[in-house]
């Protein structure tokens, strides 16, 4: 199914029977699906958004039994309150008696978005309902796809998802597969990174449909841009560097799976929106993302729509796995 770039790539699906239709983000960091409730509250959040009336689904069944559910995000939060209906995807799909929450209560993070909602395609034990299952574990329980895999394809303004198959029009060469390490995310392990002079050791890495940027830990982000001329911090996390020094800037090399994947620099650095601007944002951030918990852990790094966009991604259910391959 096709995909827009906005904040994160997202796409349509449709609700209930007769269909309500709604532009949501397909986010491999999280496993629930939600769309903005027609009972929402936070009014001056819920206004620009399509609202799904659950009472205008014949297909619609609410759970009684169950209080409502929250769902923590990097940036936002929502409550929603649980029920089964049927979702539609592209080319005829339909997923029956699909867990769904309509969020009621949304965090002003969600503010001005261009979508509705999101469609988790992370792990199930990542779901805030786990008693029920996510979508795609669905569509795999209800014979919907061919495979228990699902790939994303995705470029500077659009996309696909293809969900049951791999597009081998999308990608040239081989697909390199390596073994998820995680039982929430789709997390896998990074021997090393090298930017060049700068080399790094290992790293669990997160691959995040819904993350635009890669994140890194500050001191890894701080030491990459350490060597990129005039690289300046923003103070939030981000950096930014001269945009007339994108062409000169090194690839960021990953080894995982004992294979090298090379992140151009035209695809993390992003150019800025207005033509004024002499600085483009890179797409290489800091954040500490491990818990206190997780101290003794490798270091974890989110790679986002920066990474994808260069990669064909496959996230392969059945074998437990994900597999990159380079974009045409």
């Amino acid at each position: 199914m096709q995909i827009n770039f906005g904040v994160g790539y997202y796409g349509a699906i449709t609700l209930g029977n007769p269909p309500q239709r709604f532009n949501v983000v397909f986010d491999t960091g999280s496993a629930d699906l939600w769309v903005v409730s027609a009972k929402c509250t936070t009014v001056d959040i819920c206004y620009n958004h399509r609202k799904y009336t659950t009472s205008a689904s014949e297909s619609y069944s609410v759970i009684d039994d169950e209080g409502p559910i929250d769902v923590w995000y990097g940036t936002g939060h929502i409550r929603a309150k649980l029920g089964f209906d049927t979702v539609g995807l592209a080319n005829g799909l339909e997923i029956k008696e699909q867990i769904v929450a309509d969020a009621t209560i949304l965090s002003r993070d969600f503010i001005g978005t261009p979508f509705d909602g999101i469609f988790g395609l992370g792990l199930s034990d990542l779901s805030s309902s786990p008693s029920y299952s996510a979508p795609f574990y669905s569509m795999i329980e209800q014979g919907i796809v061919d495979e228990p895999v699902f790939a994303i394809y995705t470029q500077a303004n659009s996309g696909e998802i293809d969900f049951g198959g791999i597009d081998p029009t999308r990608y040239r060469g081989n697909i390199h597969y390596t073994k998820v390490i995680d039982t929430k995310f789709w997390m896998v392990a990074m021997a090393a990174y090298q930017y060049g002079r700068v080399k790094g050791g290992k790293r669990n890495v997160i691959i995040d449909s819904g993350t635009t940027l890669i994140i890194t830990t500050p001191e890894d982000a701080k030491a990459i841009h350490s060597v990129v001329p005039g690289a300046l911090d923003n103070g939030d996390s981000t950096w930014s560097v001269p945009c007339r020094h994108v062409d000169q800037l090194s690839p960021l090399l990953l080894s995982i799976g004992g294979k090298t994947l090379a992140i151009s620099p035209h695809n993390y650095v992003l150019r800025p929106t207005g033509h004024a601007s002499s600085m483009c944002l890179s797409g290489i951030s800091g954040q500490t993302l491990n818990s206190e918990e997780d101290q003794d852990d490798d270091p974890t790094w989110i790679l986002g729509d920066v990474f994808m966009k260069q990669f064909y991604t496959v996230f392969d259910v059945g074998k437990n796995r994900v597999g990159f391959a380079e974009a045409k």
